[in-house]
C-alpha cells in the first residue's frame, strides 16, 4: 500500500474511533432544562448547581421511582410504598410520609433521622434503604436513559439518586380548591369549609402555626401532646437531647384526606379522630409545645359543628390535579 493509502486508512480509523466515542456520550446542550413553575406564594425552591432539573433527568428519575430493579432483590420500588392516588403515601405501610413538596424539606422522616437536601436524601434511599446493586441497572434501556440524562452511560448510585431528586422536584401539589379560593375563586369552597378555614387560621384552632405557609408545614419538630411517656422518642431518639423527646416532624396537610392513617404511629384512622384528639385528647409532658391550646383542658374544646367544619376545610386541600397527573404516574411502556 502506498504512503497515501496508509494515511487514508489511518484517517478513516480515527474517524470511526471518534464516532464510536461520540456514541457513548450525549452533548450537554442536548439536555433540556425544565421550568418547574413554582407558585409565587410558595417559598423559593433551591436547586443545586450540580443537578439542574432536565427533561431527561426527570424521565430517568421517574423510571427509577417505579422500577424494582432499584432493589437488589427486585422486590420493591419507591412507588410500592408511595401510591399516587393516596398522595404518594400508603395506608398499608406504617409511618409513611407522603412524597409531596419535598423539594422544600431539609429534615426527612418523622424523627428527622436524615438531614440534607433532596440529593442527599435520595442517595440515602438508594444506598442505605434499597442497597441498590448498580449491576442490576446496567441494562440497555436504563443505560440509554443515563446517557441522555448525564451525558455518558456510566451508572452510579449517585447518578441514580440525582435523577430521583430531579423527579421529586416535579412532585409539587399546588392546585387544590383551597388554592383556587386563595387565588380569587370565591366559589371554590362552601360556607362550612370557610368556617373551618377561620378556625384553622385563628387562635381558636392554632393550626396555622405548625402547618404554615402554602406548604402546610413548617418542616420543624413539635410535641403535640400525644403521650405522657416520651423519653427517648421522636427527635430525641436522634439528638439524644431530652428537650427533643416526643417531638416529631410536622407533616404537610396537602392531600391529607388521602394520606391516612395519621400521626407517626398511624394511631388515628380518620380526620374526624384527629380533630377529636386536638379538641379534647391532649396530654401533658415536659416538652409539650407552647403552641398547643388549652392543654390542661385537653385541647381546643370545639363544638360538634366546629369539628365538622374543620374537617371540611382540611378536605379542600385535596389536589386532584396532582393525584391524577399522568406525568407523575408509571412511565409509559
Amino acid at each position: 500500500m502506498s504512503a497515501r493509502g496508509v494515511r487514508w486508512v489511518a484517517l478513516l480509523a480515527a474517524a470511526l474511533s471518534l464516532t464510536a466515542a461520540c456514541a457513548q456520550e450525549a452533548p450537554s446542550n442536548a439536555r433540556e432544562l425544565i421550568d418547574l413553575r413554582v407558585p409565587r406564594s410558595f417559598p423559593r425552591m433551591i436547586v443545586p448547581e450540580d443537578n439542574p432539573t432536565t427533561r431527561q433527568g426527570v424521565a430517568l428519575g421517574r423510571q427509577l421511582y417505579y422500577d424494582r430493579r432499584l432493589d437488589p432483590h427486585g422486590a420493591r420500588a419507591c412507588a410500592d410504598c408511595h401510591l399516587q392516588n393516596r398522595g404518594f403515601s400508603n395506608p398499608m405501610v406504617r409511618g409513611v410520609i407522603p412524597h409531596v413538596n419535598l423539594a422544600w424539606s431539609y429534615y426527612f422522616l418523622w424523627d428527622g433521622h436524615f438531614e440534607g437536601g433532596l440529593e442527599e436524601a435520595m442517595r440515602m434511599e438508594v444506598e442505605d434503604f434499597f442497597g441498590t446493586d448498580v449491576n442490576r441497572l446496567r441494562e440497555p434501556d436504563l443505560e440509554e436513559m443515563f446517557l441522555a440524562a448525564f451525558g455518558t452511560r456510566e451508572i452510579t448510585t449517585r447518578r441514580a439518586a440525582y435523577a430521583l431528586a430531579q423527579f421529586q422536584r416535579t412532585m409539587i401539589s399546588q392546585d387544590s380548591r383551597f388554592d383556587r379560593y386563595v387565588d380569587g375563586d370565591a366559589s371554590a369552597i362552601n360556607e362550612s369549609e370557610r368556617r373551618g378555614m377561620q378556625i384553622f387560621y385563628s387562635e381558636r384552632g392554632e393550626c396555622f402555626h405548625c402547618h404554615a405557609t402554602r406548604l402546610f408545614t413548617d418542616n420543624r419538630f413539635h410535641n403535640i401532646g400525644l403521650d405522657r411517656q416520651i423519653a427517648g422518642t421522636g427527635r430525641g431518639a436522634i439528638t439524644r437531647d431530652p428537650q427533643d423527646d416526643g417531638r416529631f416532624k410536622t407533616p404537610t396537610l396537602r392531600n391529607v384526606e388521602r394520606t391516612g392513617p395519621y400521626m407517626h404511629d398511624d394511631r388515628f384512622a380518620t380526620l374526624e379522630q384527629v380533630v377529636d384528639f386536638y379538641s379534647e385528647g391532649l396530654v401533658y409532658s415536659d416538652t409539650i409545645d407552647s403552641l398547643m391550646p388549652n392543654v390542661s383542658g385537653g385541647g381546643m374544646r370545639l363544638a360538634p359543628q366546629e369539628r365538622a367544619d374543620l374537617v371540611a376545610f382540611l378536605r379542600t386541600l385535596t389536589d386532584e390535579t396532582f393525584l391524577n397527573n399522568p406525568d407523575l404516574g408509571p412511565p409509559r411502556r
